[in-house]
């Protein structure tokens, strides 16, 4: 599998594309309710099978996320201790 970078705003044009898809159930729901439908028959084994597979790639890549969030504040830090100790090193 290939990591392909994301921008912010491509990270939420799939929340909005998810969002959208959530509109549309939900519709359906509103629907069946005020027309009294007891059941509303659906194919539902792929959908169940993908909305999982979404769950785990969203909670998958909330950790690979936090993983690069926590490298990143490291090298930061790591790189702000350097400049630390430079510019000590030159005071005296």
């Amino acid at each position: 599998m290939v990591l392909e970078p994301y921008t912010p705003e491509q990270l939420d044009q799939i929340a909005l594309r998810i969002l959208d898809v959530c509109a549309q159930i939900r519709e359906i729901a509103r629907r069946s309710r005020e027309q009294r439908f007891e059941q509303v028959p659906l194919h539902d084994k792929k959908a169940l099978e993908w909305l999982g597979k979404l769950e785990e790639w969203a909670a998958k890549s909330q950790r690979d996320f936090e993983l690069a969030q926590f490298k990143q504040r490291g090298a930061r830090a790591a790189a702000a201790a350097r400049s630390d100790e430079e510019s000590s090193g030159q005071g005296v």
